[in-house]
């Protein structure tokens, strides 16, 4: 086996995980300044030109980052939709502020209706390859923000390995304003899972992974979580480009028929991952078992 086959198949296998505990990145640890370098925050108007349609998901006991995807849908992950005991949040606690920064925000909306794919629950203990590979959720807003206020970015086709993408993102300790990272790569990919060389913190799931096109940024994949390898910390995101279109265009009492989540046997592998950013003291890491 090649090392560079390893390589891939270690960093395809540390991208299976989901949220740890809400607040809990003092365990996941804080990035340091050297690892923050690549991010830059988009603080004024013109800095957010491009990016007004990503805004804060606020659920009332934490916060992750969503994408307005259409006039009245927003794309986030699925397990920003569960509170700390890994219980189902009620859609009217949850708050879309697009284009955030500093207090003001281009759109404030309320949910009113959510969507996920059939099966998904937050596992508590110990996430698989199936829960993660259906970490996606549309949100329904209350009425819909016009384009001549926030334009929606659309969606894009799944990015290639070893192909560059941007990131745009809130997070612990950058919660009022959203941050850029446009040199990040996808390292591998297992399935509508994909590793991602890209910096998160508590706060970025549910964040949009964009490819820059000559029409403009496209969203290829959704931020799941974050993970520790032997060749350090990687960010997991979902592929959207199978679920998300069916969740769209499914009614609202149907079902997408992919089946329950299972959890697979196998060895276990120690992981970390981004979740809801609010509380910062304490938390513990979980154990991914591996298929």
């Amino acid at each position: 086996m090649s090392r560079l086959f390893r390589h891939a198949a270690r960093l395809a296998a540390a991208a299976l995980l989901v949220a740890a505990p809400a607040g809990a990145q003092n365990a996941l640890g804080a990035m340091d300044a050297s690892q923050a370098a690549p991010l830059r925050g988009l603080h004024t108007a013109d800095d957010l030109r491009d990016w007004a349609a990503v805004g804060r998901l606020d659920t009332g006991v934490s916060f992750c980052t969503a994408t307005l995807i259409a006039p009245d849908r927003v794309l986030t992950a699925a397990h920003c939709l569960f509170g700390p005991d890994a219980r189902r949040l009620p859609d009217e606690s949850l708050v879309f502020s697009a284009g955030l920064r500093h207090g003001s925000a281009e759109a404030i909306r309320r949910v009113i209706g959510s969507d996920m794919p059939i099966g998904y629950s937050r596992p508590p203990d110990t996430p698989d390859m199936a829960s993660v590979g259906q970490d996606v959720a549309i949100l329904r807003l209350e009425r819909p923000i016009p384009e001549t206020m926030v334009r929606a970015i659309g969606l894009g086709t799944r990015a290639a390995d070893r192909s560059p993408v941007t990131l745009v993102s809130y997070g612990a300790l950058r919660a009022e304003y959203p941050s850029i990272e446009e040199d990040c790569q996808v390292l591998s990919s297992l399935q509508a899972v994909q590793v991602l060389s890209c910096h998160v913190v508590s706060g970025s799931s549910g964040a949009p992974v964009l490819r820059i096109g000559p029409a403009g940024p496209e969203i290829v994949a959704v931020v799941s979580g974050r993970s520790e390898t032997d060749e350090g910390a990687v960010t997991v995101a979902v592929v959207a480009e199978d679920l998300v279109p069916t969740l769209l265009t499914r009614p609202a009492s149907a079902q997408l028929a992919t089946g329950p989540v299972r959890n697979s046997p196998g060895g276990a592998i120690v992981f970390r991952r981004v979740d809801q950013g609010t509380a910062l003291r304490g938390g513990t890491g979980a154990r991914f078992i591996r298929p």
